[in-house]
């Protein structure tokens, strides 16, 4: 009792240390110090004034089009409009309302580590994702639409990580608990398909999940059942965001997009521009003739991807010393390669599974962004890559019982990456972030 009390503690403590370090980058940074943030403000400040959701060709929408052409509020996401309306309670506190934005998320955050909290502590390696890299805590400080969907993945993670058997049944007497759970599981995906595309390979994750608990339980009848539960929760969310836009925009002309961002877009951003050959060098670099292994020997996608899932800051201009990106790049393969291992070696058939199913996914995410670098835009950026987090932390809870067997080791390894990140957040991001 007295050790978990301990354990208890020292992990509030990191949390809150971890919020503050947030907050104080949410405070003190300046507006538009971090990526596409101005862009997202101003979709976020749509909603602090309208509680309709605009057609493409809303005049409201003038001010909200990005470098691009293109606006925020012309997807499905639903970020902007739940942020605006925090924004509009909590703004008389905080002042300026990009700040009360940026805070949004930092609440999001504080709700995944009070789940942290909750969980059991033979469950808590779930959430170990949330822990070993700063750039999940600075998506978490400005505001910006990933944060949103990783906290929505991480929300699945927790309901899986509830369930003693994910997608199963439980004891008698459980099942109502069953299928709250299995109703939140559906909710969640359903929001995430909504938020994000580079998240909907982790409905088919999800999907390959139920697969492998259902052979974990040599139960594949149940866990199909208990998925088409899900499924069809998030097919009726989707759908009907889907059908309401659909709706709103029932008089838009096709080409009213193109025309938007004709109009909106920077020069060598237009649609004109790409036509004529003459648009950014980022833009549609497979139609420019790069091929695609370039994309790797020239243009070294995965060095700066790796980077930027570890601790970039700003518009990809504030990094740490190269050597900060090499030590824990050696940390973090050597945690991997423990819990893969033992996986393998101690979660039987089952584990092999899991194992595969996560890499297939994992790669398919890697894929996809790459895939989005090299035909619409380049953009070697981590948090294309956070759809690995969340299928990471519902493995990790599938397999805890297992898995637990390693925290001598990988407790060491998880605290050593966790050092690191806070001296990136704090020492470069912080130290450098323009005010």
């Amino acid at each position: 009792m007295v050790k978990t009390f301990v354990k208890n503690i020292l992990f509030g403590l990191v949390a809150a240390g971890i919020l503050a370090a947030m907050g104080t980058m949410a405070v003190e940074s300046r507006l538009n110090a971090h990526p596409d943030e101005l862009d997202h403000v101003n979709a976020g400040r749509y909603f602090l004034q309208y509680w309709d959701f605009p057609a493409m060709d809303d005049p409201r929408l003038a001010n909200t089009f990005s470098n691009y052409g293109v606006t925020y509020l012309q997807q499905l996401d639903v970020v902007y409009f739940f942020a605006g309306k925090f924004a509009r309670l909590i703004g008389p506190v905080l002042g300026p309302d990009y700040i009360a934005l940026r805070f949004f998320n930092v609440f999001l955050f504080a709700i995944l580590m009070a789940l942290f909290l909750r969980l059991p502590d033979n469950r808590k390696i779930a959430f170990l994702p949330l822990f070993i890299t700063p750039q999940v805590w600075y998506v978490f400080s400005y505001f910006n639409g990933d944060a949103f969907p990783m906290f929505l993945s991480f929300c699945m993670v927790y309901a899986v990580a509830r369930l003693d058997a994910p997608g199963l049944p439980e004891p008698p007497g459980a099942t109502a608990r069953q299928t709250r759970l299995l109703l939140m599981l559906g909710l969640l995906l359903g929001c995430i398909c909504i938020s994000k595309q580079n998240y909907y390979v982790l409905a088919g994750f999800t999907l390959a999940f139920f697969g492998v608990c259902g052979l974990a339980a040599r139960d594949i009848k149940a866990a199909a059942r208990n998925a088409a539960l899900v499924f069809l929760v998030a097919a009726t969310v989707f759908g009907a965001r889907w059908g309401y836009n659909v709706y709103v925009n029932r008089t838009v002309r096709p080409e009213v997009p193109t025309q938007n961002a004709e109009k909106y877009a920077v020069p060598d951003y237009k649609p004109s521009a790409q036509e004529a050959g003459t648009q950014f060098w980022g833009l549609r670099m497979r139609d420019q003739g790069l091929s695609y292994p370039q994309l790797f020997s020239i243009w070294t996608w995965h060095i700066w991807s790796f980077r930027t899932s570890f601790g970039v800051y700003d518009y990809m201009k504030i990094y740490a010393p190269f050597i900060y990106y090499r030590y824990i790049g050696y940390i973090f393969w050597t945690l991997a390669g423990v819990l893969a291992v033992t996986l393998v070696l101690r979660g039987g058939p089952a584990g092999l599974a899991a194992l595969a199913v996560f890499l297939s996914f994992a790669a398919l995410t890697i894929f996809q962004s790459t895939w989005h670098s090299w035909v619409n835009d380049f953009q070697a950026q981590g948090r294309y890559l956070f759809p690995i987090g969340a299928m990471a932390g519902m493995t990790l809870a599938r397999f805890a019982d297992v898995l637990n067997r390693t925290l001598p080791v990988t407790s060491v390894l998880a605290a050593a990456m966790l050092l690191l990140s806070a001296y990136s957040f704090v020492w470069v991001g912080l130290a450098q972030i323009p005010r």
